[in-house]
């Protein structure tokens, strides 16, 4: 499940695009967008990231698992 960024994390990304675009004033709600939509990306990436090491992580633990029960029979 990906998690949703804070309020507080999207006012600062916010701001930081005010300042990107030269503090022009008017544009508040451009710029929260703009950090929400661009805060929930960065968020989805990482958790597919981690989602995928997981997986790979599980993968071979059992490939492990798997090759150990193999010697052990043949022994």
């Amino acid at each position: 499940m990906t998690r949703t960024p804070s309020r507080e994390e999207i006012e600062r990304k916010a701001y930081e695009i005010y300042e990107e675009r030269g503090c022009e004033d008017g544009h508040a709600d451009e710029h929260w967008l703009a950090a929400e939509q661009e805060l929930t990306e960065q968020l989805a990436t990482t958790d597919s990231a981690k989602s995928g090491s997981r997986i790979r992580t599980a993968v071979a633990q059992a490939m492990q698992q798997k090759s150990a029960g193999a010697r052990s029979a043949h022994n």
